[in-house]
């Protein structure tokens, strides 16, 4: 039999998309949905035609006012999506509005990480060119599975995108055409999504905790804010505030008495000499703040291990022997291309 070899090929499928979703959420470490979201922050900040913005973690706070609930929202200055641009990129296990690769966003991220926490849903406010659209992706609790709810508009049909007028835009857009603020309703309509997952320490500052240690540092044009003392009545500023996240190299920077590189084969060294008050730091624990080793890619953190957790150890496999407790190493991969996240 003669067989002709063609170029067209019958493209990959996922079958069962909700059962994948929920087998790779497990793979997810607790926070990564902090890091997800702010990453897509980020990206939609840079993609304006200014560059930049703000992107910030807060109460919504309309929704608290509404039905007296606490759910945690982030919310960036950014692009923003249209009702179809929602619909395709949420609804869709791996799409992104962003270039798709393995040295950038692989487009699966933040469903992936935050979904099977809230399976009540994910709530996307976004505007773009002045227009504000809603949708909301969560798991079916008739069938069980995952994609965007059905909604009854005001003219009786009915559509899984819903059309917004500037009245119910959130404040922190101020007067902008564009934004986007995503609300996690956690496991149901009474979860306090504002609480740090079980097992998290430091619970009154965990969000700022982890992108701190997460994150070496932030784009420079964009404002990072997180909100702290939430509990508090919203007209005590002292207590209930947004704090701003710097990430790593900020207390660094201006927490050590000596810092440098070192370059090694296929990589470089970033090393610092913590001042004699890091172990006072330490009490606040929003930084990583005594010895310890982490990988930097990107201007983010892997691997970082704290001293309680072996941190110190991980030091001394580097040769130091003394003073490790002030001794911070960093390992930065060359920009060659053969690392990725």
């Amino acid at each position: 039999m003669s067989v002709k070899v063609t170029s067209q090929t019958m493209e990959l499928e996922v079958e069962n998309a909700s059962f994948m979703l929920d087998t790779l959420g497990k793979d997810c470490e607790p926070l990564q949905f902090l890091r997800e979201l702010t990453e897509n922050g980020l990206q939609a900040v840079l993609a304006t035609p200014e560059g930049c913005g703000e992107l910030i973690w807060d109460l919504d706070w309309a929704g608290y006012d509404a039905d007296g609930l606490m759910k945690l929202a982030c919310i960036d200055t950014g692009i923003g999506m249209s009702a179809e641009e929602l619909k395709r990129y949420i609804n869709h296990l791996s799409a992104s509005r962003h270039l798709q690769s393995v040295h950038g966003n692989f487009g699966i991220g933040a469903k992936v990480a935050a979904a099977p926490r809230n399976p009540h849903g994910i709530v996307y406010v976004s505007w773009k060119e002045g227009r504000g659209s809603m949708i909301q992706l969560w798991r079916d609790p008739g069938s069980a599975k995952w994609g965007l709810k059905q909604f009854q508009l005001a003219d009786g049909s009915y559509d899984h995108c819903v059309p917004l007028d500037d009245a119910v835009k959130p404040e922190q857009l101020g007067g902008r055409d564009h934004g986007t603020m995503v609300v996690l309703l956690g496991h149901g309509p009474d979860d306090n999504t504002m609480e740090a997952p079980a097992g998290v320490e430091n619970r009154s500052k965990w969000i700022t905790k982890y992108l701190n240690q997460r994150y070496y540092r932030f784009p420079e044009d964009i404002q990072v804010r997180v909100r702290e003392g939430w509990e508090a009545p919203r007209a005590d500023t002292r207590r209930n505030f947004l704090r701003r996240v710097h990430g790593q190299r900020h207390f660094l920077d201006r927490s050590s008495v000596a810092a440098g590189a070192v370059a090694l084969s296929a990589a470089t060294a970033r090393w610092w000499i913590l001042d004699e008050h890091h172990d006072e730091r330490a009490k606040e624990a929003t930084w990583a703040s005594t010895g310890h080793r982490a990988a930097l890619y990107q201007d983010e953190l892997y691997e970082l291990v704290t001293p309680g957790r072996g941190g110190y150890q991980k030091v001394q496999e580097f040769g130091v022997r003394f003073a490790y407790s002030r001794v911070v190493i960093y390992v930065e991969p060359d920009p060659d291309g053969m690392v990725t996240a």
